[in-house]
């Protein structure tokens, strides 16, 4: 769970994985920090 320090919003996430033809592990990292840049912008 991510939260701005005032709580004014925060983006929650899930991984499911399965019999996945990638390693979790390796894609995980890049695409959180994708995600994190989306939802709150670069940080200042």
């Amino acid at each position: 769970m991510y939260s701005t320090l005032d709580g004014r919003r925060t983006m929650t996430a899930g991984l499911t994985t399965g019999d996945a033809a990638i390693n979790p592990a390796e894609a995980l990292p890049p695409a959180l920090d994708t995600l994190v840049k989306t939802v709150f912008g670069e940080p200042v």
